[in-house]
């Protein structure tokens, strides 16, 4: 090897040394790049898979109370439906007896004046006559007419004044009772 020879082998060596040196810094370089990539990724998706975990939790939770909520709901619906038909089978059992009935009907005759109108349920047209009511109302010292059409309520009356007006309905009496009443009613029939 001539001395020219020599030097561009030389040069060419260093150049191969250069080069594989540069090659291994650049894929150790490009490795450490992965290596934080990936560590980022595997933070990234355990901090996501947390957050999803604990949105998931929250979901569910919600969507237990949700539920609980809509128990109770049927439950209190349940509830009201048998105390509805508890005062339904009140006011059969009221006019089941018709001598009872009729007191009942005299007594509230007592709240009329002079110059009322009464109105008499239509489900009562054949119980309650205008006869009853007028002697009945007399018996109290008051003069009051019968209307002619009848009310489309379940029983009891209403009497109609030039003041004002009394609804002694049996929905409108049962009512009261049950506002005063109902809690007791349900501790009988729930146990509550």
């Amino acid at each position: 090897m001539s001395g020219k020879e020599s030097i561009i082998e030389k040069i060419r060596e260093d150049a191969r040394i250069k080069a594989n040196s540069t090659l291994e810094e650049g894929s150790k370089r490009a490795q450490e790049a992965i290596n934080v990539a990936r560590n980022d990724a595997n933070i990234y998706k355990e901090k996501n898979m947390a957050e999803s975990y604990a949105e998931r939790e929250e979901i569910i939770s919600r969507k237990i109370t949700v539920a609980h909520l809509d128990v109770k709901k049927t439950i209190l619906q349940a509830k009201k439906e048998i105390i509805d038909n508890a005062f339904e089978e009140a006011v059969k059992l009221i006019k089941s007896d018709e001598k009872g009935y009729l007191s009942l009907i005299g007594r509230m005759l007592g709240f009329a004046e002079d110059g009322d109108e009464i109105v008499i349920s239509e489900e009562d047209k054949k119980t309650v006559k205008k006869k009853f009511i007028t002697d009945t109302a007399s018996g109290y010292g008051k003069k009051v007419s019968v209307r002619s059409g009848y009310g489309s309520f379940c029983g009891g009356i209403m009497i109609c004044g030039k003041g004002s007006d009394k609804n002694l309905t049996l929905e409108a009496e049962l009512s009261a009772i049950r506002s005063e009443y109902e809690p007791e009613i349900a501790g009988v029939l729930f146990g509550e």
